[in-house]
């Protein structure tokens, strides 16, 4: 009976092991299985590389964006990978919580040479940290997406040139890369495609670091063509940083402002205006007036910067040593109405279109009525009272002078490319005639010998000659010694007898413009023309 016993007891516990080891394999089978379809649900694994955005222009197809090379790196996590990348690696942080995840994924290197066969380098593009070339006229982006200059006015056509590569990986249940089962990376989108303006990088860089002398609190200056109108050049200051945006959104000094499209005290300067009525209504250079220091206007002085007086001046005088009195006395004789016409036809009281968000102030210029009571025009003959206006107005105005009289409407834009060579859509500049070509001529004349001719001219280039009217800007305001506030400014044009380029500069609360302006405008010139301009 023991031995029956023992028997079956053997018998239970061996169907009870079989059992077991039937349902251990049943399970691994299970499992097996489970695992096969984990894999296949995740066999495929995408990644995307951005590489660049679309790419700002000069008009030489230089760029002005995208200048920085930067490299990537699409990495098989094995320990070979790492340690043929390691060295090269811009984000070690960012690199270790990518590795452990286990799969595929991207990082940027210093280094395009990498020697190992699991490691896919792409290359792309970026802009340069910190402050960029034209800061204000470009903008910047953010999230991907333009928030203001030429990267918000054209965000539709340079969001479809980004470019962006895309690489489908093979990979096993846990999301490791199998070795050779990657694809050939996609490229999506243009590699060079973008805008092309009317600016210079080299002239844009020239005028940028010039401006580096304004001792303001804030500064301008433009180059313009003067045959077709296209900005060359335009900078201003203070300028910031679009990397630390929030750093600079309580600076008094405002650096968000493109100072070019504000409008300021105009001064002097206008006083070409007068001269081209004056021209134009018949006054030869040969109208004299007698400054003895001071006019009276219906029991208003109106005093001259020489408080000694100029004497006996002609038209030309008067606008080389900007006697007030002289402008005043000569406006009196104008007609009103022509005066406004000129006014107006030269742009002043108007915005200038660039870009959307990208336009000028309209500034201010004084109605027809208010230029009928004498003292409002006698201010308005020397560009002060009422009267505002921009810098890209200014240069403008020089453009007309320098021009024949012929004004022609600002441009920045020249078109769309979309490999970086070939222009699509492009602009047409608009041309008008103002002034007759002899008053034209003539104000050229004047220009040159104001700069020629005078003695303490701090605008006169060194390698060229060129064409000048300096101002200083009453603003009616006071810093706290009590002594006012005058913004410095000097437009012009160059070489003299055969202009090519306008040149105008601003400086905010600089002072006189022969002092803070005109070194700027020589130095802009003068390093133009050493570079062949």
């Amino acid at each position: 009976m023991r031995t029956s016993s023992s028997r079956l007891r053997c018998i239970v516990i061996g169907f009870v092991g079989a059992t077991a080891l039937i349902l251990y394999q049943l399970c691994t089978i299970m499992t097996d299985h489970e695992t096969l379809q984990v894999r296949q649900q995740q066999s495929s694994y995408t990644l995307t590389i951005p590489l660049s955005t679309g790419t700002i222009y000069d008009h030489r197809f230089e760029r002005l964006t995208n200048t920085q090379k930067r490299y990537y790196a699409v990495v098989h996590p094995t320990q070979d990978a790492v340690a043929a990348i390691f060295t090269k690696l811009c984000d070690r942080e960012q690199f270790y919580t990518d590795l452990q995840r286990g799969t595929p994924f991207v990082c940027e290197i210093t280094d395009p040479e990498i020697s190992q066969d699991t490691i896919w380098v792409l290359q792309g593009s970026d802009n340069p940290t910190g402050t960029r070339i034209a800061q204000h006229l470009i903008g910047y982006r953010q999230n991907g997406k333009g928030v203001a200059g030429l990267e918000a006015a054209y965000a539709d056509w340079l969001s479809s040139c980004d470019q962006m590569a895309v690489m489908h990986c093979t990979v096993d249940g846990v999301g490791t890369m199998l070795p050779g089962l990657a694809s050939s990376p996609i490229h999506d989108g243009s590699e060079n495609g973008g805008i092309v303006t009317t600016l210079d990088r080299k002239i844009q860089l020239i005028t940028e670091d010039a401006l580096q002398q304004a001792e303001g609190t804030g500064a301008a200056a433009i180059v313009m063509d003067v045959t077709t109108g296209d900005l060359r050049a335009m900078a201003s200051l203070p300028v910031y940083d679009p990397d630390h945006l929030a750093d600079y959104l309580d600076d008094e000094n405002a650096p968000f402002l493109n100072r070019n499209l504000c409008a300021y005290n105009v001064g002097s300067i206008f006083k070409l205006v007068i001269a081209a009525t004056a021209l134009e209504q018949g006054f030869t250079n040969g109208y004299m007036y007698d400054c003895s220091g001071k006019i009276d206007i219906y029991g208003q002085t109106f005093r001259c910067h020489n408080y000694n007086g100029h004497g006996l001046l002609d038209l030309q005088s008067a606008l080389m040593v900007s006697c007030n009195p002289y402008f005043i006395s000569i406006s009196r004789l104008l007609s009103t109405e022509r005066l406004y016409d000129m006014a107006e036809a030269f742009g002043f009281g108007q915005g200038i279109f660039l870009a959307n968000g990208i336009q000028s102030a309209a500034g201010v210029l004084q109605t027809e009525e208010e230029l009928h009571i004498e003292a409002e025009k006698a201010n308005f003959s020397f560009g002060q009272g009422k009267l505002l206006a921009t810098p890209l107005q200014i240069a403008a105005m020089t453009v007309c002078i320098a021009n024949d009289g012929v004004a022609v409407t600002p441009r920045l834009l020249l078109g769309m490319t979309e490999d970086g060579k070939t222009l699509m859509n492009n602009t047409q500049a608009n041309s008008r005639r103002v002034m007759l070509q002899e008053t034209a001529n003539t104000l050229q004349c004047m220009m040159t010998s104001a700069l020629t001719n005078a003695k303490e001219a701090n605008g006169r280039p060194m390698y060229t000659t060129a064409g000048g009217k300096t101002s200083t800007a009453q603003t009616g305001q006071y810093d706290a010694e009590g002594h006012e506030l005058c913004h410095g400014w000097i437009t012009g044009f160059f070489p003299a007898d055969t202009p090519r380029y306008a040149v105008t500069v601003f400086v905010e609360n600089g002072g006189y413009g022969n002092e803070s302006a005109a070194p700027i405008f020589r130095t802009i010139i003068d390093q133009m023309t050493i570079n062949g301009y």
